[in-house]
């Protein structure tokens, strides 16, 4: 006898997935849900409003983009996509508070003081 033995038959595997279908996309919605808290977050710090605006008006339009894609079946991460543009929406309002604190700030730096009463100095006083 030698030592010599067949090696045990080749497993076949299956695939990963079914022939034909396409794996899920859902990289919008991903995306979305990234940008809305990043916006969300930034929108707290007032000065930094055109940040929260941008990042807000980018996880909506992500967000809607990627419910269409849930929609049709071809991602698979519905609820994440709502939230991102959900929290597309509270950025875009923190940008808007923002905005306006921002402007009123600006606005109360600029503007001469205001006193009490104003009364033109007696002229015939004598100054040191």
């Amino acid at each position: 006898m030698s030592g010599y033995s067949e090696p045990p038959p080749q497993r076949a595997y299956a695939p990963a997935r079914p022939p034909g279908e396409r794996p899920a996309h859902n990289g919008l919605g991903t995306t979305a849900l990234v940008l809305g808290i990043t916006g969300s977050v930034v929108g707290l710090v007032w000065a930094l409003f055109w940040l929260a605006g941008a990042l807000g008006l980018l996880a909506l339009a992500l967000g809607l983009a990627g419910r269409g894609r849930a929609a049709r079946g071809e991602a698979t991460n519905r609820g994440a996509t709502t939230f991102g543009a959900v929290l597309g929406l509270i950025s875009l309002a923190l940008s808007g508070v923002g905005a306006v604190l921002v402007s009123k700030t600006a606005n109360d730096a600029t503007a001469p003081p205001v006193t009490a009463s104003y009364r033109p100095a007696d002229s015939s006083a004598t100054h040191l």
